[in-house]
């Protein structure tokens, strides 16, 4: 399990992320195309762009973990099943955060995210702190 793989492999994960904003730039865009044209959508835009913003609070660790480890070749299958973990709750958190407005459920998510993110984390420092 720690057994170091291609360092490639933890670029899908970012390239799934990368997806993600994606989608939200457009879907963000057609919402206020939709605005424009009178449409009632002020609601959906709102958590749209608050699902953006979001989109570049907690990935920055992550962007800045899987840089060092594809810099150093570190990449082992704990560090990329961790990302993909990741990469699903960010998905997983566009999906609640736009389409519905259940707080304890975006809360979970949340927990779930920063669970992937710390343990990334974890395995990165402890060996070299201690």
């Amino acid at each position: 399990m720690f057994e170091i793989i291609d360092r490639d492999l933890i670029l899908w994960p970012v390239a799934g992320h990368l997806g993600i904003l994606f989608v939200l730039y457009c879907w963000l865009s057609a919402a206020r195309f939709q605005k424009r044209a009178g449409q009632p959508v002020e609601a959906l835009e709102a958590r749209i762009s608050a699902n953006l913003k979001n989109q570049f609070e907690a990935p920055i660790l992550f962007y800045a973990l899987v840089a060092m480890l594809w810099a150093e070749d570190l990449v082992n299958w704990a560090y990329l099943a961790l990302a993909f973990v990741f990469l699903a709750g960010r998905i997983w958190h566009l999906l609640a955060a736009t389409l519905s407005t259940n707080i304890i459920r975006r809360g979970l998510i949340f927990t779930v995210n920063w669970l992937a993110i710390y343990a990334m984390w974890a395995l990165f420092l402890l060996p070299r702190l201690f």
